[in-house]
């Protein structure tokens, strides 16, 4: 009996656990850049940064992946720590929408009846439906479906299980009896690393009379106060900003425990008296989804006044080092669950890396750095490059669309333009150190113009918004180009310049201009916020 009973506890968690990643796959999938469009825009003030974090919460089912997304938009520097915050506060509320979920439908329903149409129904969309939307609409019925057979297994097992399973244990003291089922609540939804399978089996358990309500009530604490380890666990080694928001997400989360665990007896009073004056047959399991959506209100009250401190204060922690080019600043692992995200990351580390190789070039034409910093520079940025493409490979594990591939290879593409400008600097920088004689003044000036023109071009490239007269000035540079190599030839066929001083220089401007060509391909790519258009090809 027991082992059958087990056997049915370990198949309902898979069921349900099976279902929740499914449907948060799917939902995820569906929101894509919508997504990001809400986290970005419509997050301008508490209460909508807290509306958007319950809203997304409650419709993907999972507030570890709106944590984590809103972690990544602000390791890009999309969301400033305010906004990061309050959206994190709304995920928490957002929570609460399964526990009704379960009561109201898990509870009250024939679960047979729609769950079994659903995931077939679902399946048939996604293996029968070329429409990427509509299959990612199938996954997620077919993970809703599986999600509340899980709850009807559950239900199952627990039903009549008062008789095995016996939670009713008391140390004598009520303090410490919560205190201890807290914890329970706590090391469960650690290790789980699921919040709503934690507050689904103390449902499911109060329902089969295994144990009562306020040790229950005290488990769904501490299962809220262990919802945070998935995103502490995210930010080890991550940027300061995400290590802040995480910290904040630990302090609201704990604060709100305390004040519960303190207040739980005469909340859960209030509460049930509260029922009794609604409805004549009061449900313990209604109740205690009532107080999940009551102390997590209760958390946002108690946070309204001291949000301002607290993020004035987390802004003084987790310091920066310095930073280096060998080091990403916006890669993080936090935003591969989120494709659309983890495509932006790479775009703003991209545009970080080919402003510093840029700047490489600079240094180069004034002659204000050494070739041995050049060729440093140079490691750093095959480092990072290494690391871009290790993280575009990660991407490509997670389940990503044929657009989402597609953008990863264009990013791809404009990383070989940095690494082929960083390339070109220092084979540039060492082709000018072996050249030390003077040459005609003539000359020298039109190099010198050439250069000049290269600074400018590289200049405006290097500009966030892009400079509609951009390709006009690459083919300004062409010509002056095309003149300057005539020149050259023509000095060196009259004797006026020596053949290898020659094929030096005609090297050096043909490596500057493959360098403008490269910083101009890479500056019509990143003009386009969307990434929706072809880049071309090198």
């Amino acid at each position: 009996m027991m082992l059958n009973m087990l056997g049915s506890l370990i198949g309902g968690l898979g069921l349900f656990m099976l279902g929740m990643w499914l449907m948060s796959d799917g939902l995820k999938q569906i929101a894509g850049e919508r997504l990001n469009q809400i986290l970005k825009n419509w997050t301008n003030s508490r209460l909508r940064g807290l509306s958007a974090g319950f809203l997304l919460t409650a419709i993907i089912q999972h507030s570890g992946a709106v944590t984590l997304a809103t972690i990544g938009f602000a390791n890009a520097g999309i969301l400033s720590l305010r906004r990061a915050m309050w959206i994190v506060f709304g995920s928490n509320v957002g929570t609460t929408v399964t526990g009704w979920l379960v009561v109201l439908i898990g509870f009250n329903l024939n679960i047979e009846h729609f769950a079994l149409p659903l995931i077939g129904i679902g399946m048939a969309m996604r293996l029968l439906n070329s429409n990427r939307a509509y299959a990612n609409i199938g996954l997620a019925l077919t993970g809703f479906g599986l999600l509340f057979m899980g709850i009807a297994a559950l239900k199952t097992t627990f039903s009549g299980a008062d008789s095995l399973f016996d939670l009713h244990f008391s140390s004598g003291l009520l303090a410490i009896d919560i205190v201890m089922f807290a914890l329970a609540g706590l090391i469960l939804t650690t290790l789980l690393q699921s919040s709503s399978l934690t507050l689904t089996l103390a449902l499911t358990s109060l329902a089969g009379g295994i144990i009562d309500l306020l040790p229950a009530a005290a488990i769904v604490i501490g299962s809220n106060l262990g919802s945070t380890t998935t995103a502490i666990f995210a930010v080890i080694g991550s940027q300061p900003v995400a290590k802040r928001i995480v910290a904040s997400h630990v302090l609201f989360n704990l604060l709100t425990a305390i004040v519960s665990l303190i207040l739980l007896v005469p909340l859960i009073w209030i509460i049930h008296w509260f029922q009794q004056l609604v409805v004549e047959d009061v449900q313990f399991t209604t109740t205690l989804v009532l107080f999940h959506t009551v102390f997590n209100l209760l958390g946002v009250a108690l946070i309204w006044k001291l949000a301002d401190p607290l993020e004035n204060g987390l802004k003084t922690k987790f310091s920066a080092t310095d930073e280096n080019i060998a080091e990403t600043k916006y890669l993080d692992n936090t935003t591969l669950k989120i494709p659309n995200l983890a495509i932006t990351s790479i775009r703003l580390e991209l545009i970080r890396l080919n402003k510093h190789v840029l700047k490489m070039v600079t240094h180069c034409i004034h002659k204000n750095r050494s070739i041995s910093w050049l060729k440093q520079q140079h490691a750093f940025t095959e480092q990072n490059i290494l690391k871009i493409g290790n993280f575009s490979h990660k991407l490509y594990q997670q389940h990503i669309n044929e657009q989402i591939a597609e953008k990863t290879a264009d990013l791809l593409r404009v990383s070989q333009y940095c690494d082929a400008i960083s390339a070109l600097t220092v084979a540039i920088a060492e082709n000018r150190a072996l050249s030390s004689h003077p040459i005609e003044a003539q000359l020298q000036q039109q190099l010198t113009n050439f250069n000049v023109d290269c600074l400018l071009l590289i200049d405006i490239s290097a500009l966030d918004k892009l400079n509609p007269f951009l390709k006009n000035q690459l083919d300004s540079l062409e010509k002056t180009y095309l003149s300057l190599k005539s020149l050259l030839l023509r000095r060196g066929a009259e004797g006026r310049l020596s053949i290898a001083r020659m094929e030096k220089e005609l090297q050096a401007i043909s490596q500057l201009r493959r360098i403008c060509q490269q910083a101009v391909k890479a500056s019509l790519f990143f003009s386009n916020s969307q990434l929706d258009h072809p880049i071309d090809k090198p």
